[in-house]
């Protein structure tokens, strides 16, 4: 019951001033209006886009790991676009390509005229994603078309700053690139000459051809050489054998042990080369083969350089606007009001809350 007549007071202290608090909103509402009337007109133009793939900057694989690329960007890549946006270097941009410091009645010999133009600048400007993982910029002018070339152009500029990062990586990796090749070619004379003593030195220029040829001579010397000895030996044992024969069987005896020496010999100097021919002969072929694959490496990064592949894909441009973003004048007006109302009949019921207190005297008490 106490609390009912609590709140019954409370709606009488209220009402005992409804003309004053009605008076009071009333001045609020007019003077919002007249207010809001002189307030100039905004229009607001958006772009949207998306974030391309870091994919289509890259150089394709070749061969069997050939992927197809992604178009569209994943965070990583709409992360980089956002920066370039809110970059300083695509606000100085604007600042210059619009005349900002005219167009917002900026003094450009101010002391604070940068700080000032960039301010008024990026007050004007929204950056956000979409809940559909897309990118939207806004630009807010008095003047609409302004707004509408103002996104466009920022847009334009975004796409360059970021092709700008990206280029500048992949200048790195093409001096990396080339210094590596430059050194590979150094190894690979380095291995050459190397090679090329031992060859001279073992006779050895086809490990395999020449350890496969050696070994079938050796076997067929081997070969010719035991039939000979059988048959002098079968002759020798015979009465009716002929000296001429056996003469030119001795002969090619002769000749053929002296093949098997020369092959002995021969395979003997290949067996002491061919370990180490062979280890350079393979790292000459790994060096040669890694060789290959670094220039045309290099050729995809210089293509991929050269290339003018957007870094934004655009959705919607910036059109000029025909409605105000800006002010809500309705709202204003509304505001006004019901915050006066409020304070008012909070200020009701303060007074009569504390109306038997005599202030003066806490005033002036010491």
């Amino acid at each position: 019951m106490q609390q009912r007549d609590n709140l019954l007071d409370l709606v009488k202290s209220v009402f005992r001033r409804k003309k004053q608090i009605i008076r009071l909103c009333a001045i609020a509402g007019i003077g919002a209006i007249i207010i809001s009337l002189f307030l100039p007109n905004y229009y607001e133009s958006t772009s949207t886009f998306y974030a391309a793939s870091g994919d289509v900057t890259q150089p394709g694989a070749v061969g069997p790991d050939l992927k197809e690329k992604a178009l569209f960007g994943e965070e990583e890549e709409m992360e980089k676009i956002m920066t370039c946006a809110s970059s300083t270097e695509l606000i100085d941009y604007l600042i210059a390509e619009f005349d900002l410091y005219q167009h917002y009645d900026i003094n450009p010999k101010g002391k604070k005229a940068k700080f000032k133009v960039r301010e008024a600048l990026q007050r004007n400007m929204t950056l956000k994603k979409t809940k559909y993982e897309a990118i939207e910029l806004s630009i807010e002018d008095k003047d609409p078309e302004i707004a509408a070339k103002m996104v466009n152009a920022a847009l334009a500029k975004v796409n360059a700053i970021a092709q700008n990062l990206t280029k500048s990586t992949q200048a790195i990796q093409i001096e990396n690139k080339k210094r590596a090749i430059e050194v590979q070619q150094k190894s690979i004379r380095v291995l050459g000459d190397s090679l090329s003593r031992l060859s001279q030195k073992y006779g050895i220029y086809n490990v395999l051809a020449q350890s496969e040829s050696i070994s079938e001579l050796m076997t067929s010397v081997s070969g010719k050489l035991t039939l000979n000895e059988a048959k002098l030996n079968q002759l020798k044992s015979s009465k009716y054998a002929k000296r001429d024969t056996i003469f030119y069987l001795e002969a090619e005896r002769k000749g053929l042990i002296e093949q098997k020496d020369y092959f002995q010999k021969t395979l003997q100097k290949f067996n002491e080369g061919s370990a180490e021919v062979s280890s350079y002969t393979r790292a000459m072929k790994t060096a040669n083969e890694q060789y290959s694959d670094d220039q045309e490496r290099l050729k995809q990064l210089q293509a991929a350089y050269n290339s003018d592949a957007p870094m934004v894909l655009i959705l919607e441009k910036g059109e000029v606007p025909v409605i105000k973003s800006r002010p809500k004048r309705s709202l204003l007006v509304i505001g006004a009001v019901l915050i006066t109302f409020i304070f008012c009949v909070i200020f009701a019921i303060l007074m009569d809350a504390y109306k038997d207190v005599n202030w003066k005297e806490i005033v002036n008490a010491e």
